[in-house]
């Protein structure tokens, strides 16, 4: 049975052509894999279904949800639609969340406002729902707030409110984006678990071509606004009969040239016992603040010139240690140094040693003020400069900046709610690359890239590297982006280093057995070709 059919749908933004008469079915009981680059249209074809729009669009062609022509259809019925039979999982958790509310409102806000139950029913739908998708009670109850999970975990509650009702047509734009792989694993999962059981229609906008592989039955590939190419995902994969397939079927196996070795003996950055905690509630009023140790006794060094991978799950420590080493949190034990300069969240840290380290945060718009322009976003870092820049070759550099990271120089008057996300994460990448540091922290840095752009990124990143003897700690949860740029691997878990090796010893002979799982839960498109031709 059809449940969603788009026919001939256009879309323009104040006069500006988004989608040029797209058209594509959704039956239930299967997944359609939307692939294409930034800006490609992927997200506006979802929002369009959604009739989330911005002002000044003008939509025009066919949306069917079963019998319902959804273009017919106004506010007020649409708002009956959005949720209980539409849901969606949006790209960017933080910005899909209320910071002021508790998750376990979150989630059953949307069972009260559809008239699903009372306060107290929808309170146990909602826990039930989030022990579904990894947020068991125990660590994870109703009264947390957005800002006490990660990146990971916040993304699972977006899930869990787009599930929560058991629509007919599930949309999920970058579902998996901020997850690490084996949470990655469980989600697709669970979201493959419901199309089966409950003849769900699943529409998967994704970068990443060895999710789809694995979960797609068929594939709409899109480019500038336009469906290239669609049809069954395993003859897509085996035989793309459109050059813009191929490419981004290339791209995603793509692996930057290695240099020569030119790390240094000194270390760059030291991490010595280092010990990070937080206080948890008292267990009662009597009772003493517990503690949690999100970093417990982690030690590692990066030379000159070394790139390092750090791994794990969230909720693991990477973004608290990678605060830490930037200066941004306390640390209630060991030692960080940067060139032999201590790093202490407790006083000022010397301008000096803050030139020499950038960072790529994981969530690229939390990043950035909405109220200032790219020009000035990505010129931040020169105030770290002992002599001051002229305004004209300030923009000289910015546009510099902005072409080598796969954007134009015109791009700097914009603001930066006007970009993709993907776009907005190349900018956060040219402001890091600005002043040339020493050591780039990339949290996540090439999370929501889509393959091509990701390729050239990850290009640009390693010939930096070997043309400025740049460093690199790569914080990911994307073992196949880790694997290709990497000359070390950190594993960590729940706060340790359990595994660190060379990249490719680690990866071809894995010691410990939670580096065994990540590997073997990392999606790959031939391995879920294969999976495929077996079941």
């Amino acid at each position: 049975m059809t449940l969603l059919s788009v026919k001939d749908l256009t879309l323009s933004i104040n006069g500006s052509p988004i989608l040029n008469g797209i058209g594509f079915e959704l039956q239930a009981g299967d997944v359609l894999g939307v692939i294409g680059e930034s800006g490609s249209g992927k997200s506006m074809t979802a929002y369009s279904v959604m009739h989330l729009l911005p002002g000044g669009a003008e939509l025009n062609g066919s949306i069917r949800l079963k019998d319902r022509d959804l273009t017919r259809l106004g506010e007020a019925e649409m708002c009956s639609v959005r949720g209980a039979v539409i849901g969606m999982v949006f790209q960017e958790p933080m910005t899909a969340l209320n910071p002021v509310r508790t998750i376990g409102d979150q989630v059953a806000e949307t069972v009260v406002v559809h008239g699903r139950g009372t306060r107290r029913e929808a309170l146990q739908i909602a826990r039930r729902t989030l022990d579904r998708v990894g947020l068991p009670a125990d660590r994870f109850p109703l009264d947390r707030y957005p800002h006490e999970l990660s990146g990971g975990q916040r993304q699972r509650v977006v899930i869990a409110m787009a599930i929560a009702l058991q629509p007919a047509v599930l949309i999920a734009d970058e579902p998996t984006t901020a997850l690490d792989v084996t949470t990655q694993a469980q989600i697709l999962d669970l979201l493959r678990g419901l199309v089966d059981s409950d003849g769900m229609g699943l529409l998967m906008i994704t970068h990443d071509l060895g999710v789809v592989a694995g979960m797609a039955d068929r594939l709409a590939i899109m480019r500038r606004g336009d469906i290239v190419e669609a049809g069954p995902a395993e003859r897509i994969f085996e035989a793309p009969a459109h050059a813009y397939t191929r490419a981004l079927i290339e791209a995603s196996g793509h692996h930057p040239p290695r240099g020569p070795d030119r790390t240094g003996e000194v270390p760059l950055l030291e991490v010595r016992d280092v010990v990070r905690t937080y206080r948890t509630p008292r267990a009662s009023f009597l009772a003493p603040p517990g503690e949690f140790r999100a970093v417990n006794g982690v030690s590692f060094s990066i030379r000159r010139g070394e790139n390092v991978g750090l791994v794990g799950e969230s909720g693991c420590g990477k973004s608290t240690l990678t605060r830490a080493i930037l200066g941004l949190d306390p640390i209630q034990g060991g030692e960080i140094r940067v060139a032999g300069n201590v790093v202490d969240a407790d006083r000022p840290m010397a301008r000096v040693v803050r030139r020499r380290m950038q960072v790529v945060f994981q969530d690229p718009y939390s990043s950035f003020n909405p109220r200032h322009r790219v020009e000035r976003l990505v010129a931040e870092p020169f105030h770290l400069m002992d002599d001051p820049l002229s305004a004209d070759e300030r923009r000289r550099r910015v546009g510099d900046a902005l072409d080598r990271v796969g954007l134009s120089a015109a791009d700097a008057d914009r603001y930066i709610h006007e970009f993709s996300g993907g776009q907005r994460q190349r900018i956060a990448i040219a402001r890091a690359l600005i002043i040339e540091p020493d050591l780039i922290l990339l949290d996540e840095a090439v999370s929501a890239l889509d393959v091509s752009i990701r390729a050239q990124i990850l290009d640009l990143l390693a010939d930096l590297s070997r043309r400025l003897n740049l460093s690199y700690l790569f914080i990911s949860h994307d073992l196949s982006v880790v694997r290709a740029v990497t000359d070390r691997v950190l594993i960590m878990r729940a706060g340790r280093i359990v595994e660190e090796g060379a990249t490719e010893t680690v990866f071809r002979n894995p010691q410990h057995a939670y580096t065994r799982q990540l590997i073997a839960s990392s999606p790959d498109i031939e391995s879920a070709l294969a999976q495929r031709k077996i079941s």
